[in-house]
This record gives C-alpha cells, structure tokens and sequence, in this order.
C-alpha cells in the first residue's frame, strides 16, 4: 500500500462549517491555491427560495477566497449563473458541481450546465463545460460543450438511445501527457446505475474521445469523484453510498479503478461530531452524509478536503461546506469532537 493510501481516513481532522449562505444552499465547493497566494473555492449554489431540489435548473457557480484554508472566506463573484446564455443553448440553465485545476500555467474550471428549466427538468442536456484562466481571479475563457453522452457503439455498455447525458466532471493531466475526462453515467446492471466513464484528448480544448469501458468496477452507487495524480499514481475520492461515506482508489494507469481494493476516503458526520450536533434531515435536503469531496492540493500533495453535506451543524437554513485538514501524523483521541 502507498503512503498516501495508508490511514488516509486516520488523517482527517474535522475543522467545521468553512462556507455557508442564508441565501444559498453551497454544494461542491472545489478548492485551489491561487497565483496570488491566496485559497480559491469555486462552488455550486441552489436558492433557498426554490429549494435543494430545484438543482438542476438553478444552481450557479459562485467564487469565494481567503487567506487560509479554514477561511474566513468571502464572495468574489458569481462566476457562472442561469440565464446569462439565451435559452436553449446548451449551458442556458444549470451551472453546477465545478472542478478547479491548473494545468501548467492555465487553471481550468470544469463543471456541468443544461437546458432544463424549474418547471422541466431536462436530463439527457446534462453536459460538461470548460473555462479557462492565467490568473485565478480572470478574465476566464469559455471553451464551451466539450463531451457529449456516449453512443452504444463507442461504450457498448451503453444501450442503445442513452438518455442520461453526462455530468459531475473531473480532470486531469494524465503522466502520459494526454487529458483524462472523468464523467458519471449510468450503466444498467449497478445498484443506483451511476459509474464513472473516462474520454480522453490530446489537447486540452478536446476533441474528447470516450473509452470504450467504464474505469471503476463498483457493484453499487457511487458518484462525484475528484481525481489527481501523486507520484505517477492516478487517485479517485468518490462518494461511496453503500457505507455512507467516502472511499480512495487508486490505479496505475487511470483507466481501471478496483473499487474492492479501495481504503476508506472519509466516513458519516457521525464520525466526526457529537449526535446532538447532527441536525435532524429536512425532507426537502439531503442527508448528513458529506458528498461532493475535493481536495485542496499543495505542491501536488493533498492537504485539506472540502465536502458538502445536507446537515448545517450551526443551524442555518441551507446545506453548507465542511473542512477536514490531512495531518501527516497519527489520529489522535481529539479528532472527531468538532469545533
């Protein structure tokens, strides 16, 4: 087993709530250090006024800095929102789930847009989308749509008239040199469907090409993986739904994940904090499982992970951002108490 893998759950200390908004419900909130020095998180908001739910039509990405990991952070700009493209381009509606990375000298910010509206939900029009920047905080370019849905005969695994577009993106710069396109989609035959495919390009601006097979091997539900590269090994933190958790795979040359071979990734609220801390769920959010990870990464190793959950801890009206810092130690007794 990697050092990075052994007691990777061990290492995480919970810090608390980092990002949260009366307003807005914060989902996957995506992190990286800035040529300013300073942190930049690039999350997803939903309207409280229209509800968790209403995600798929009127989520938009919002940018927030700090000095510091833990914060305090503070809005920079709604980078991305419904609306700004007319309607029925392919990116006229949702703005969700982004991925901040930077590769060479550029950060590229990935995320998935639709056409769907609060009143029609438009699943197959899930698709993924690139911007890019030299400077964290802009100008940043557009490289539009870049993947489409796979056809049958390009994944035979898909059958034939796939409706299910594809979606919570997640890239890297292979050690090959190519672009690896992680995206979910849903194979029949897996508990919950979603599994996780992968297109790959020369270039960064595509053309993307999907390979023919899915690269995890998961029997059951699992989604929104953030994956990175450490010393030539190719890493996958995945919400894992079976254990209600997270869980690390790793893989030699991105394209086969072995989801039995996975370590714990992080584990249920309950690990980490009190029961009388826990908020009862709300029939309209989400559970107080942490979803959506993504890891904040300092000289390419990770340092700090930032995960959404449905249960705000401080009682405020929408789903919130928590952090956890990677120690290089051991767990110690304190872990777990929350702050």
């Amino acid at each position: 087993m990697s050092a990075l893998l052994e007691r990777w759950a061990d290492r995480l200390r919970f810090v608390g709530v980092v990002i949260e908004d009366d307003d807005f419900h914060i989902w996957g909130s995506s992190p990286i250090w800035g040529n300013d020095g300073k942190v930049h998180v690039f999350a997803a908001r939903i309207p409280v006024a229209t509800g968790f739910y209403k995600w798929w039509a009127t989520s938009q990405i919002a940018h927030y800095v700090a000095e510091k990991p833990e914060g305090p952070f503070e809005l920079v700009e709604v980078l991305l929102e419904p609306g700004r493209s007319p309607q029925g381009q392919w990116d006229s509606g949702t703005q969700h789930n982004p991925t901040v990375t930077r590769i060479g000298d550029l950060y590229v910010l990935s995320y998935h847009s639709s056409v769907s509206t609060v009143e029609r939900r438009v699943r197959p029009s899930q698709l993924i989308g690139m911007m890019t920047a030299t400077d964290i905080n802009g100008p940043w370019t557009k490289l539009g749509k870049v993947l489409d849905p796979p056809t049958h005969e390009e994944v035979p695994e898909v059958p034939v008239g796939y409706d299910g577009g594809t979606d919570n993106p997640a890239l890297i710069r292979h050690p090959d040199g190519r672009f690896f396109l992680y995206y979910r989609i849903k194979f029949p035959g897996i508990e919950g469907r979603n599994t996780y495919g992968v297109a790959i390009a020369d270039r960064l601006e595509g053309p993307y090409r999907h390979h023919p097979t899915r690269v995890v091997n998961n029997p059951t539900y699992i989604e929104d993986p953030y994956v990175f590269v450490h010393d030539s090994t190719i890493y996958m933190l995945v919400t894992d739904v079976a254990t209600r958790g997270g869980l690390l795979l790793s893989s030699e040359d991105g394209l086969h994940f072995d989801y039995h071979a996975g370590v714990k990734g992080f584990g249920p609220m309950s690990d980490y904090v009190p029961p009388e801390r826990i908020p009862p769920q709300a029939p309209d959010m989400p559970s107080d499982c942490f979803e959506r990870p993504q890891l904040l990464l300092t000289d390419g190793t990770p340092t700090h992970l930032y995960a959404p959950s449905g249960a705000n801890m401080n009682g405020g009206r929408g789903t919130c951002c928590y952090l956890f810092e990677m120690r290089s130690g051991q767990h110690d007794a304190s872990a777990g108490q929350g702050r």
